[in-house]
């Protein structure tokens, strides 16, 4: 649990607000100062849980306040905030980790405030777990079960352990094309995770390949009786560490085969893990894959080790990015000449581009006007349950099949006239 946090911010008013903020999300101190001196003080004399850095300050760099705190030996968790252009606020970021420091999240303002609430909450929550996880007990405030392993793989083995679906479309005409799956823990008190909390109890507990055979489970049951004039392709993130073998690509392959589900109906996203040395085994498994007729994604491009490098070795047929960087594009011109590389590198390789996050129209109009394919988020659809996205499709497809027939009817309804 968060019990001492300190903010520095330059705008006095604004530090007293992310205070009220944090108290409110359940920390019971909360430190303001103004002052990149103070804070350097504070941070050597006492214990914190939180730093919110503001590293915008004059007299003492967000940067030397970074080391500041590592020199310091302080385990607290980090805020970055910043109202410069992101490549610093990410350079500020990226430096921080090679220290050796936490980042918990970096926040660009004037959004601080609103996000501030929601860090600190879940990083409380994150404690929380990490704490009941060392010693093997359940959460009791919450009724939250014991993220044990032989917990896990119960929950995984009796299907408690389900996918969420999240539609994607056509950029450009709106046509459903298909779908993320997304983990969730359907438990037997009637309530359910995110997969946000037990994500990293799964991979603590050595069971993500277990967790994508689950996944990979969930779509071909879909695909198996979804009407196949959907044509849909349905993603399954999967961990590089985990895709990184011939045999494992071609276990997915055999199940395919047996359900009688063509390849090219499923997108075997890799996340942005296992380091670079995994590159030269993971482009075999992708080349396989791809030789199989599936369709692979680099899922995230730009974080983690989802790196150019990566997508010039491993022969992927997708790219995928984050509408933040649509965001950023929108707002810094040298952000946008990056994307716009991106953009005509994906091109270059006959690859389709992927948009995920696209939370209104401003985004998906952005997103079309780049030429991007595919877009996914909360412009068209949360994503939802098995069933709830079978009827979603189904409505879709009848309202496309309307709207045909009316286009259809309208010649010989304009002679009649």
């Amino acid at each position: 649990m968060i019990r001492n946090a300190l903010v520095i911010d330059q705008v006095e008013r604004t530090g007293f607000a992310l205070a009220t903020f944090m108290r409110y999300a359940g920390i019971p101190r909360v430190d303001v100062t103004r002052s990149g001196h103070g804070f350097v003080e504070a941070v050597q004399h006492r214990r914190h849980d939180l730093l919110v850095v503001d590293i915008d300050t004059p007299e003492v760099t967000g940067l030397q306040m970074i080391d500041a705190v590592v020199e310091a030996g302080s385990t607290a968790a980090l805020v970055l905030m910043s109202a410069q252009p992101p490549r610093i606020l990410q350079a500020a970021v990226d430096y921080a980790r090679a220290r050796g420091a936490r980042v918990l999240s970096a926040i660009a303002k004037p959004r601080t405030m609103v996000t501030m609430a929601s860090a600190a909450q879940a990083m409380a929550r994150g404690r929380r777990h990490r704490a009941e996880l060392r010693r093997g007990i359940a959460l009791p405030a919450t009724g939250v079960p014991a993220f044990t392993a032989e917990v896990l793989r119960e929950a995984l083995a009796t299907r408690q352990i389900a996918a969420h679906f999240q539609p994607r479309h056509c950029a450009r005409t709106g046509v459903l094309r298909g779908a993320e799956l997304q983990p969730c823990w359907y438990r037997p008190d009637d309530t359910w995770l995110p997969a946000a909390d037990f994500l990293p109890a799964i991979a603590q507990a050595g069971l993500r390949e277990a967790l994508v055979q689950r996944m990979l489970d969930c779509a071909f049951e879909l695909l198996g009786y979804m009407h196949k004039d959907h044509a849909l392709r349905l993603g399954v993130g999967v961990p590089a560490s985990v895709a990184g073998s011939v045999h494992w690509a071609e276990g997915v392959a055999d199940q395919a085969a047996r359900a009688g589900i063509s390849a090219d109906r499923l997108s075997l996203e890799i996340a942005e893990d296992g380091g670079a040395r995994c590159n030269d085994v993971l482009a075999g498994a992708v080349a396989h894959l791809r030789l199989r007729g599936f369709h692979c994604a680099i899922d995230r491009f730009g974080h983690g080790d989802s790196t150019l490098s990566r997508w010039f070795k491993v022969p992927f047929s997708e790219l995928q990015i984050d509408a933040r960087q649509l965001v950023q594009a929108r707002e810094n011109p040298h952000a946008r000449n990056i994307l716009a590389s991106v953009i005509a590198m994906t091109r270059e390789q006959d690859a389709t581009l992927l948009v995920k996050g696209v939370g209104g129209e401003s985004d998906l109009a952005l997103a079309r006007s780049l030429g991007c394919h595919l877009t996914q988020g909360a412009v068209h659809a949360e994503p939802m349950p098995e069933q709830a996205f079978v009827q979603y499709a189904a409505l879709l497809r009848y309202a496309a099949q309307r709207k045909l027939e009316q286009a259809r009817q309208q010649p010989a309804h304009a002679v009649t006239c």
